[in-house]
């Protein structure tokens, strides 16, 4: 019978922190140095290609600034003084401002649920971490092992006795009867979905370090100075505890969708570094708990579609605009990040490839198989073009400023005074291994669904807003940025 073993688990162990055991362990999941070192590299390039783009961005500033007024139709905000820029977020503030326009917002980056703390890491999503494992009195101790799915400890983890092992099962996020975290501290506490520990990773920078006698992952955050502490845990296989003392596993609440069903999607890490992976749904892992942010803040709307709702600008052509981006919960949210004319997020492809990059492909607004508004929110929902946005620039003002907890540009009507926000979301390149997002907060790029017409199609417009430059753009249709949907 096939087994879902841990996949890519790249743990480079030293000797120092784990026993010889682990090289056995190690055989068994995957490679290790190979990957460590590969990914080494990989990042290496990733952040030499991040200082490009921001290169690039300055050029553009420095190109619209000396283009004639006529090719200046974005510039329709007096751009904010240097001065006046928002500060970043600090630890001394201490209440949350859940109002657009606040230029110095204000946020409580740690609390409670119920009798167990969580962290605010500044995450898009607003999903508050736990600072402690279930059962962990402490953040550096491992808490117990439950198999996916269930809700008590056992002293043996085999397939026959698991609960879900070859049966169909859903995300079991805040079910009481199959979430440890939910079972244990109550409504509000649950289980990470793949997608949230995708999020917590891609957005924290990560080390190996010792608290409190036990190793284990530091995650830190890259938009705020908040971080969280993942203990090694080991696992449990039959009656055995292997590598407890180096290695960290945690179950997200998300099952593998495939026809086995007997895997699901977990988290692990050794010495050198931590990734996402699948694993046999009988082992057993610990659990890291999450809660919902506490604030979630949408613009005003004038009606819905499918469940998402719009706002009418007024703009000639009768163009409404969705008040959120895809994949966002909220109007602050940032969404998820597609390349152009994919459907699927950059999180969660598994290759890098870019199928429009390199092809010729008209436009693609309206295609469940190109156009991500419409494939994720169904008929009516649409990509804007790049006619869209030249609407807006027309007939709209635009602020550089705060929507509860992100920063992004209020876009205004000048025909009725409506507006929609646009989150800061940055760039999200396209990387074989972890991609993480680049100018947080600093610049909202949008894709349209209109192609360049260069002679190797490798791009396609989009839309820029910056602090003090807005408007369209060539944008690489192989990197991620969100998308902003349209219905007439």
């Amino acid at each position: 019978m096939k087994k879902y073993l841990l996949i890519a688990f790249a743990l480079l162990l030293s000797a120092s922190v784990v026993d010889a055991n682990a090289q056995g362990f190690l055989k068994k999941v995957g490679k290790a140095i190979e990957r460590g070192v590969t990914k080494g590299v990989e990042r290496g390039i990733e952040k030499g290609a991040e200082k490009s783009v921001n290169k690039g961005v300055d050029q553009l500033k420095g190109s619209m600034s000396s283009r004639p007024a006529a090719q200046q139709q974005a510039q329709t905000a007096q751009p904010e003084s240097e001065a006046q820029a928002p500060a970043p977020v600090s630890k001394a503030r201490q209440n949350i401002v859940p109002t657009i326009g606040a230029t110095q917002p204000q946020f409580v980056l740690t609390g409670k649920q119920g009798n167990h703390e969580w962290v605010d890491l500044g995450l898009p999503s607003g999903t508050l971490w736990a600072t402690c494992n279930v059962d962990a009195a402490a953040p550096e101790q491992p808490g117990k092992h439950y198999a996916w799915g269930e809700v008590a400890v056992k002293s043996s983890y085999v397939a026959s006795n698991s609960k879900y092992y070859k049966k169909s099962a859903d995300d079991v996020a805040g079910n009481k009867a199959s979430d440890v975290a939910t079972a244990k501290w109550g409504s509000g506490w649950r289980m990470p979905t793949k997608a949230e520990f995708d999020e917590l990773v891609h957005y924290c920078n990560w080390s190996y370090v010792q608290k409190g006698g036990r190793w284990g992952a530091q995650l830190s955050s890259r938009v705020n100075d908040q971080s969280i502490f993942l203990p090694a845990t080991g696992s449990k296989e039959g009656t055995s505890l292997q590598e407890a003392s180096g290695c960290g596993m945690y179950w997200t609440s998300t099952p593998l969708d495939d026809q086995m069903n007997n895997g699901a999607h977990e988290y692990h890490f050794g010495g050198a570094l931590g990734e996402m992976g699948v694993a046999e749904r009988s082992y057993g892992f610990a659990v890291r708990p999450v809660a919902a942010t506490k604030n979630m803040i949408s613009t005003p709307s004038q009606g819905e579609l499918n469940g998402h709702q719009w706002v009418d600008l007024g703009l000639p052509s009768g163009t409404k605009w969705a008040t959120c981006n895809v994949g966002a919960a909220s109007s602050e949210h940032h969404g998820e990040y597609f390349a152009w004319a994919e459907v699927t997020p950059i999180l969660d492809k598994e290759s890098p490839k870019t199928k429009a990059r390199g092809k010729w492909m008209s436009g693609i607004a309206g295609s469940t198989s190109y156009d991500a508004a419409t494939a994720h929110w169904g008929e009516g929902w649409r990509m804007p073009t790049k006619t869209h946005f030249q609407e807006l620039l027309d007939n709209c003002t635009f602020e550089w400023t705060y929507l509860g907890r992100s920063r992004g540009c209020k876009v205004t009507s000048k025909i009725n005074g409506n507006y929609i926000f646009l989150p800061a979301a940055g760039r999200m390149p396209s990387h074989p291994t972890y991609p993480y997002p680049s100018d947080l907060n600093q610049t909202a790029r949008y894709w349209a669904s209109t192609p360049s017409k260069d002679s190797h199609y490798i791009n396609a417009d989009g839309f820029l807003c910056v602090e003090k430059y807005i408007g369209t753009t060539l944008q690489d249709r192989k990197d991620g940025y969100p998308i902003r949907p349209i219905t007439q």
